[in-house]
């Protein structure tokens, strides 16, 4: 993480260095990430980079951390408007469509975040996890919790389980955001609909048993499932 004397650096100079390694983590898989490139388009020398930061990993490791914080206060605000009574179907589709829109707001950083998705070396993600955690899956399993108390999930239900395939969904979707095979107007219907068939499972067994029947879906179509 950043030194002390990079926070001391005149504020233009801290958002040249941050931009340019952006850029270059956006560009390139950290492996093929240049730290001579950086310094060299930021016009400064190599040996005072590493008064800034301990090596290119310690680099890496602030620009996904500031991704993530972007992403988080994103997610925050999105929910945090929904009012304290939002269901966790609600509150899921909320969270995860400011997390698909930062592909447009902030695409670089997106693009960073997917790179390390795709990261092959093991050990890289190991140490890149060890130092920022998964707050995404966390903040899923206190909200899964918390919907359980409330009776609206059921509490046989894995969290485990819950989260793997919530993760396996939004996951596929960003990579297909970030390589262009989806817009964000084609994501966000399919976003709409797999958390659909996530939210019916979740539901306790009783009440999926009882209301089920002639629930109308996004095209106006009844549920026929069970009188099919």
């Amino acid at each position: 993480m950043p030194t002390r004397t990079f926070f001391n650096l005149p504020e233009d100079k801290r958002r040249l260095i941050t931009d340019l390694a952006i850029e270059e983590f956006a560009a390139h898989t950290y492996h093929k990430a240049s730290l001579s490139r950086i310094v060299a388009r930021a016009g400064i020398a190599k040996g005072s980079m590493y008064q800034y930061f301990a090596g290119k990993f310690d680099l890496y490791l602030y620009i996904l951390e500031l991704g993530a914080r972007i992403k988080l206060e994103a997610i925050d605000k999105a929910v945090s408007e929904l009012g304290p009574e939002a269901t966790l179907y609600d509150r899921l589709m909320a969270a995860t469509e400011a997390s698909l829109k930062l592909a447009e707001t902030h695409p670089r950083l997106y693009a960073i975040g997917m790179n390390l998705l795709r990261e092959t070396d093991k050990k890289l993600v190991s140490r890149v996890m060890e130092r920022l955690g998964p707050k995404g899956d966390n903040v899923f399993l206190d909200w899964l919790q918390w919907a359980v108390k409330k009776g609206d999930v059921d509490p046989e239900v894995s969290p485990l389980a819950a989260t793997y395939m919530f993760s396996a969904v939004t996951t596929r979707l960003g990579q297909d955001l970030a390589d262009g095979r989806l817009t964000l107007a084609q994501a966000l219907p399919l976003l709409r609909q797999t958390l659909d068939i996530l939210h019916r499972g979740l539901r306790p067994r009783a009440e999926a048993a009882s209301g089920g029947a002639g629930r109308a879906d996004e095209t106006g179509e009844s549920d026929k499932t069970d009188r099919e």
